[in-house]
């Protein structure tokens, strides 16, 4: 019974520290971010390849964003369930970016 309870207890912890991530699969480096629904916010240059992931949240999405550079003002957003990794595939200005989901 004991080993039935510690693990539900674990099981519980998981799925409450579920995160976002996404994926630089672009030819070049562009500013990520990653954000949870109570406004947990990670920024981070990504080169090709590079990954980023939101702080645990216990909310079913979250928000993913890419700007070209730093002080660009406009880029992609998107929201993606939690437990998620979105992959950039190429980064397009206006809110054009092609992701790695838009095909599934």
């Amino acid at each position: 019974m004991r080993a039935l309870v510690l693990l539900l207890l674990s099981t519980q912890a998981t799925f409450a520290e579920t995160r976002i991530c996404v994926e630089n699969a672009a030819a070049h480096a562009h500013l990520f971010t990653t954000e949870t629904r109570d406004g947990t916010r990670q920024t981070a240059m990504l080169a090709p390849g590079g990954r980023l992931c939101s702080a645990p949240t216990d909310a079913k999405d979250g928000i993913i964003g890419v700007f070209e550079t730093p002080d660009a003002l406009e880029g992609c957003g998107r929201i993606i369930p939690a437990g998620t990794t979105e992959t950039l595939l190429a980064y397009a200005e206006f809110d054009r970016c092609r992701w790695g989901l838009h095909g599934r």
